[in-house]
């Protein structure tokens, strides 16, 4: 049978080159034959000559795809055209591989088909690693999909940049702000691509924005604002943070942008400075107006005492107008000083202490002396309670303490003890009596500062010192 092959063949360098190939071929005569395989084939194949005999090549083909490919070939040798396909041969073990199958005919001088020559190329490790690449890229297709439609799903606007700057992924809320999506645009043109400008309404510099900044100078920027100009028109204040994301190795793979609508915080933090702005103007004027009502009180009382012929009312009117004018002065401090629900306590007192003795001493000089070092802020009512104590204390020494006119001192200090405040009103008068007790005392006086002292949950002790008087009140800095 060899014989007759290399008869048919006739040529004996043909046949060497093409059974010393190193891939599968064969040779059919014109008439679509095949005579002849190659060394390789068989080799692959596990088969001989006689075998592949009066088409017993077709038993190393995959049957389910042999009539597909004797249908091809038919229509091939029919128009005498070149014949490409890929189809599975069996191997000698018994496992069926893709090979890459050229079939060309070869013409002699006369321009006449004299035979067809079948090339096989073994491609299945190439196909197998392309199916694997395949299941590769659907199961990255799949993660980068699902990514994706987390981010587009967030109610946050996200932005994302690569290595150069270039925008590279927008999602629905991003593109809800902006009105617009647009990608591949580099830091130089996200302003002008974006319409992009300052809170003020002015060109926001493209190489400033956050994302500029973050993925050109690696910055991380946080609670950034600027406006966005939409296409129809309409405005968002947004504000965002920025900052580069890297590698695990620390290579820069870009940055990216979270952005939220500001506009309705902004414009409800624009009212309410608009309210408190007001309501400053309503308080300052109620404190003021308390403070002129107190003054008209004031007055009364002065001219009752004034027209009185008994000393002791003369004196209780006179006392009552002090503790009236210790209340105006109060409200005249608060609008004063732009408070008008606290006061700083040292600031108040020290400005109290030294209005009081002056205006309330009845003749001589008294020396003042106050320390504070608290920088403590007291509520409107606890600073009343607490001026209105001091001011009888203060009374009492006027008119008890002093017997000339002479060296006469009035101290008044303010210290924190733990959570609670101390105030020492003391002088350098003739100081109390043997066994005083204020708590058993029945003037008016300390009467009102033991039911002060009641409200502040505080309390007074005599201070023992070598001359004059002194009295310790103590009471927590903040309501119990």
């Amino acid at each position: 049978m060899a014989d007759i092959f290399a008869e048919r063949l006739g040529n004996d360098e043909l046949q060497t080159l093409a059974d010393n190939l190193p891939i599968p071929c064969w040779i059919a005569s014109a008439t679509g034959n095949n005579f002849w395989f190659n060394r390789h084939w068989h080799e692959y194949c596990g088969t001989t000559a006689d075998q592949m005999a009066f088409g017993g090549w077709k038993s190393v083909h995959d049957p389910e795809a042999l009539p597909e490919i004797l249908s091809s070939w038919e229509t091939a040798f029919v128009a005498g055209q070149p014949f490409q396909t890929i189809l599975r041969l069996k191997g000698e073990d018994g496992i069926f591989r893709s090979f890459l199958t050229k079939v060309e005919p070869t013409l002699n001088s006369d321009n006449e088909l004299v035979r067809w020559v079948g090339v096989h190329t073994d491609i299945s490790e190439q196909l197998d690693a392309e199916s694997k690449l395949r299941v590769i890229d659907e199961a990255e297709r799949q993660r980068v999909s699902f990514r994706e439609a987390i981010l587009a799903q967030l109610a946050e606007g996200l932005i994302i940049a690569d290595a150069q700057g270039r925008i590279v992924f927008v999602n629905q809320a991003a593109n809800d702000l902006h009105g617009v999506i647009k990608l591949d645009v580099p830091p130089e043109e996200y302003a002008e691509s974006y319409s992009l400008f300052t809170e003020a309404g002015d060109p926001y510099p493209a190489m400033t924005l956050p994302l500029s900044r973050a993925v050109i100078n690696e910055e991380t920027v946080i609670g950034a604002r600027w406006r966005i100009r939409r296409p129809d028109g309409t405005e968002v204040l947004a504000m965002g943070n920025a900052q580069p994301v890297y590698a695990p190795d620390g290579e820069k793979l870009g940055a990216v942008l979270t952005i939220q609508d500001d506009t309705a915080r902004h414009t409800a933090e624009l009212a309410l400075a608009e309210a408190l702005t007001i309501k400053d103007a309503l308080l300052f004027e109620v404190n003021h107006r308390v403070k002129n009502s107190l003054q008209i009180v004031n007055s009364l009382l002065t001219m009752q005492a004034q027209r009185s012929q008994s000393k002791e009312l003369k004196d209780r009117l006179n006392e009552a107008c002090n503790r009236v004018d210790v209340i105006a002065r109060l409200h005249q401090h608060l609008y004063q000083h732009g408070s008008h629900n606290s006061v700083n306590l040292g600031s108040y007192v020290r400005e109290f202490v030294h209005y009081g003795v002056r205006a309330f001493s009845e003749g001589g000089e008294i020396n003042i002396t106050f320390a504070d070092n608290t920088d403590v802020e007291v509520e409107m009512d606890r600073a009343v309670s607490i001026a209105l104590i001091i001011g009888e204390l203060l009374t009492n020494a006027m008119k008890y303490a002093f017997e000339d006119n002479s060296q006469n001192e009035i101290s008044v200090s303010i210290y924190m003890v733990g959570s609670d405040l101390e105030i020492v009103v003391s002088d350098n008068g003739i100081g109390l009596p043997d066994g005083f007790d204020p708590t058993s005392k029945s003037g008016f006086g300390m009467k009102i500062v033991s039911s002060l002292l009641q409200q502040l949950s505080g309390s007074l002790v005599v201070k023992q010192q070598e001359k004059g008087a002194g009295f310790v009140i103590r009471f927590p800095v903040s309501p119990t």
